[in-house]
């Protein structure tokens, strides 16, 4: 299930940054916060997220679906709808399992018990997770950006914080915003009824892209540093032949 974790983590990775000026087809985008550098390039075709490691991630607008690429054991898998379904169904089973487990146990040492297993799976209960956005009408400046302070809402409280600017004065192209408008809504109609929605980022209903992003629990802050729209080459987007497909499993109840 890691591998689902990563995907779904893509969408918090994406505290992007640029400048502004002429939409361009192709951007690399460059930011930095505590754990490291990350790059995004977005083409109207695809989107990649390499972050602070040698893993990243992959998404082509006309093969819907989120790669995960490890160049260190030369894997990738493959999350799409149909995939999805197969872990919500996983998920659905191994919930079953566990609550039996819990059964078996005292009473008084359940709600511990269950809370341990929570923190190994997120989506345990299986109930579905609310995230919207509080649009705060404060704006800010980054890297001399102007942008909105949206606050991330989950489950009715305050969570991470960002500042966002319009896509138009970013400099990326209306045809690239669309593509990684579309990579978002794929991968919230993924997780959708699998307990896992809380997971993403609601990016798929902002008109622009994050220049600064807080971290509630860390602090860790995310912000420009540097943007090119330099053509990208196609082999940025391209797994190599070499590497092989491992499919997405699921947690069992020991970890």
């Amino acid at each position: 299930m890691r591998y689902l974790w990563r995907a779904a983590g893509a969408a918090a990775v994406l505290g992007l940054a640029t400048v502004a000026g002429v939409a361009s087809a192709d951007t690399t985008l460059t930011y930095v916060g505590a754990s490291g550098q990350y790059k995004v390039y977005i083409t109207p075709d695809a989107v990649r997220i390499d972050g602070d490691g040698s893993g990243w991630q992959l998404y082509k607008k006309d093969d819907p679906a989120i790669f995960s690429v490890s160049p260190s054991d030369r894997t990738y898998t493959r999350l799409d709808k149909d995939t999805a379904g197969e872990i919500r169904h996983q998920l659905d089973a191994l919930r079953a399992r566990i609550e039996n487990r819990l059964q078996q146990i005292p009473a008084d040492r359940r709600p511990a018990a269950r809370a341990a297993m929570a923190e190994k799976i997120p989506a345990l209960d299986g109930g579905s997770q609310s995230v919207g956005l509080d649009h705060t009408g404060a704006t800010d400046t980054v890297d001399g950006i102007s942008c909105n302070v949206i606050q991330i809402v989950r489950d009715g409280r305050p969570a991470n914080k960002m500042c966002v600017a319009e896509a138009g004065a970013l400099g990326i192209s209306d045809d690239s915003f669309d593509t990684v408008k579309s990579m978002f809504a794929l991968l919230h109609d993924m997780l959708e009824s699998t307990g896992l929605e809380g997971i993403g980022l609601p990016y798929r209903d902002l008109s622009g892209m994050p220049v600064r992003f807080v971290d509630s629990v860390s602090g860790e802050r995310r912000e420009l540093a540097a943007v090119s729209h330099d053509p990208i080459a196609d082999r940025r987007f391209a797994i190599p032949d070499s590497y092989v497909e491992q499919k997405l499993q699921t947690p069992s109840p020991g970890g």
